[in-house]
């Protein structure tokens, strides 16, 4: 049985690799940094709730 936290590695021929289109890259990027947003946001609140809101 695999580990757990093992992650499955997966070999491929060149030939069968696709470069993602601009339109792609920039909705993955997008994406990640609406995530990154969010997290910070939740982030920003909870240390407003330890602190009181005197975070600055």
């Amino acid at each position: 049985m695999p580990h757990k936290q093992s992650e499955d590695l997966f070999h491929y021929q060149e030939s069968q690799l696709k470069p993602f289109s601009t339109q792609e890259l920039l909705a993955q990027i997008t994406a990640e940094l609406e995530q990154h947003q969010q997290q910070i946001m939740i982030l920003q609140q909870q240390l407003a709730a330890i602190t009181g809101g005197s975070n600055g």
